[in-house]
């Protein structure tokens, strides 16, 4: 179902990134917001989604940020593999692959958050310092438990997805809810007076409706070139990320050479060590039993000579006694 139903709610989205919006909680009177942030909620009807909607149900059980209206680029935590749906962490989002693209019926809702463009590029950060650690994490599946019953579970290296989205929020100095992470749900987002919908249907109709709005040649063109960009950011990150892994490989597979090297000479100096102190104990050894044999060899010649003595002693006696 779109929500877009009259002809002044096309009027607005028409310069999405140029419209200046007043949040309520946020103190911006001497900012303007010029950028905006996407926010999507969905719900597959896969089985973690029905499972979670089991445990808290709502309309949406999935949320993802994106920086481009036409959700290029797009982050959550969520499966990494199609086939595997609890080997989970953090993950580039597409609604063309992956899940979404097996799950044709998916509803979704597009929520629109305008930001100034120091927060856009405080939230691009805080995204890509997780990305710097993307192995590390995985999924916060406790931490989803707890939520249901209002309570946070916060892990360093463990996040669901609305933690998640509203974890790069506040470290870039945006609080839409006023409570941890690791508490808000897609019912927060879905329900807060600070975000605007911008669509609800289903999530394939979604960039076609976004192209049907009224545009002028020259905003089509500005529209277009903007996604070429992002595009191209995208492929250029992949290549240097693909690049950075080739570098870290190499410099493993040489650490690991160094290690060996170094392990080796180790192994050899202790040999040689040990080769020197058994050389020193056999000398010791000798030594010792030579001085043994000198002492034994001085100890018989001094009993060899008192010997010689009481025999000459004894001579003289019998030759005076006779």
């Amino acid at each position: 179902m779109n929500n877009m139903t009259n002809d002044n709610r096309i009027e607005e989205l028409k310069y999405p990134f140029s419209e200046t919006i007043e949040l309520k909680g946020r103190d911006l009177e001497d900012e303007i917001e010029t950028r905006s942030l996407y926010i999507l909620l969905s719900k597959t009807k896969t089985l973690p989604s029905r499972f979670i909607n089991f445990l808290n149900p709502m309309p949406y059980v999935h949320a993802s940020i994106a920086f481009d209206e036409n959700l290029d680029e797009m982050y959550s935590f969520a499966r990494k593999r199609v086939h595997y749906p609890f080997y989970c962490g953090l993950i580039d989002e597409d609604i063309d692959k992956g899940i979404f693209a097996r799950k044709k019926g998916t509803e979704c809702l597009v929520l629109r958050l305008p930001v100034t463009e120091e927060e856009y590029g405080r939230v691009h950060e805080s995204v890509e310092s997780f990305k710097a650690n993307r192995k590390k994490y995985g999924y916060n599946y406790i931490g989803v438990l707890a939520c249901k019953f209002h309570r946070s579970i916060e892990r360093k290296y463990d996040y669901f997805c609305t933690q998640f989205v509203d974890k790069v929020l506040q470290m870039s100095g945006i609080n839409l809810f006023g409570k941890k992470p690791g508490q808000v749900t897609p019912e927060d987002y879905r329900t807060s007076d600070k975000l605007e919908h911008m669509y609800e249907g289903l999530l394939t109709n979604y960039r076609s409706w976004l192209d049907s709005l009224t545009l002028t040649p020259e905003e089509k063109s500005i529209r277009r070139m903007e996604r070429q960009e992002i595009r191209d950011h995208r492929k250029l990150q992949r290549e240097q990320q693909k690049e950075l892994r080739s570098l870290q490989r190499d410099q493993q597979r040489e650490l690991r050479e160094q290690q060996k090297d170094l392990q080796r000479e180790l192994r050899d100096h202790q040999k040689e060590q040990q080769k020197e102190l058994r050389d020193l104990q056999r000398q010791a050894q000798l030594d010792l039993m030579e001085e043994q044999e000198r002492e034994m060899r001085e100890k018989q010649d001094a009993i060899g000579m008192k010997q010689h003595e009481r025999m000459h002693e004894q001579s003289r006696t019998e030759v005076l006694s006779s």
